[in-house]
């Protein structure tokens, strides 16, 4: 089979992680752990903090995710993340662009058959 498929679905996933991180965080703060739990919970698209966390820091360095330290439990302080003006106006872009792919492949799908 030519290609390599584990290439093409990393980069799929890492897209995939994005939308999810920016989705979930559009209705919630949370913290760096919590955040990786609850996207375990929607399926293999997470491997763990390892994918998370940077794309929290690059989100973060784009604007697209604000932080604030709070100290809500004994012990140390969790970083809590917020999507911005900014970060909510590109998923709202994001999805509609989503929306516009599984279209178009549901689509092709569908002639196939």
């Amino acid at each position: 089979m030519g290609g390599d498929f584990e290439s093409y679905s990393a980069q799929l996933r890492k897209g995939v992680v994005q939308l999810l991180v920016l989705q979930v965080l559009s209705s919630e703060s949370l913290y760096g752990y919590a955040l990786v739990k609850r996207l375990e919970e929607l399926g293999e698209f997470v491997a763990g903090e390892g994918t998370v966390y940077p794309v929290l820091r690059r989100l973060e360095a784009d604007g697209l995710l604000s932080a604030d330290w709070v100290n809500d439990t004994p012990g140390n302080p969790r970083k809590y993340y917020s999507v911005t003006e900014a970060g909510a106006a590109f998923l709202a872009r994001t999805l509609e662009e989503w929306d516009r792919i599984v279209t178009a492949v549901h689509g092709l799908r569908g002639a196939e058959r």
